[in-house]
Formats: structure tokens, sequence, C-alpha cells
């Protein structure tokens, strides 16, 4: 029974800090870059720029070489 829980490759945590970078990371950027816009309309147009790039390179260059 203890065997069946154990049967992962160990590469689990790597693969959900992977997820994290290329998924989770971008889009907290966007929802605090609208945040940050509707306070300072400059700093929050960076923002959003910055996790444009960081998205698309995330899922392209990242995303092509984990695939």
């Amino acid at each position: 029974m203890n065997t069946a829980l154990n049967q992962g490759s160990g590469y689990e945590f790597v693969i959900f800090i992977i997820v994290f970078l290329m998924i989770i990371l971008p889009i907290s950027l966007f929802i605090y870059g609208f945040v940050v816009y509707s306070k300072n309309e400059i700093k929050g147009k960076k923002i959003l720029i910055v996790a444009t790039v960081y998205s698309l390179i995330s899922t392209g260059i990242c995303g092509s070489t984990m695939f």
C-alpha cells in the first residue's frame, strides 16, 4: 500500500516550478499590472509590457524545450 504512493519519478517538484514560471507568474503580473494601472498609468503600462514579454518568452522558448 505504501509503495503505491511512492511511484513518482522525483521530478514533480521541478515540473511544478516550470509550470509556475510559465503560467502562474505571468498571470499574477497581469493582475498586478491592471491594479497598478488604475492608480498610476505609466507604471501600470510598464508592468503590463513586462508581463506580456515574459509570457511570450516563457511559453515560446521554455515551452518548446519542455515538450
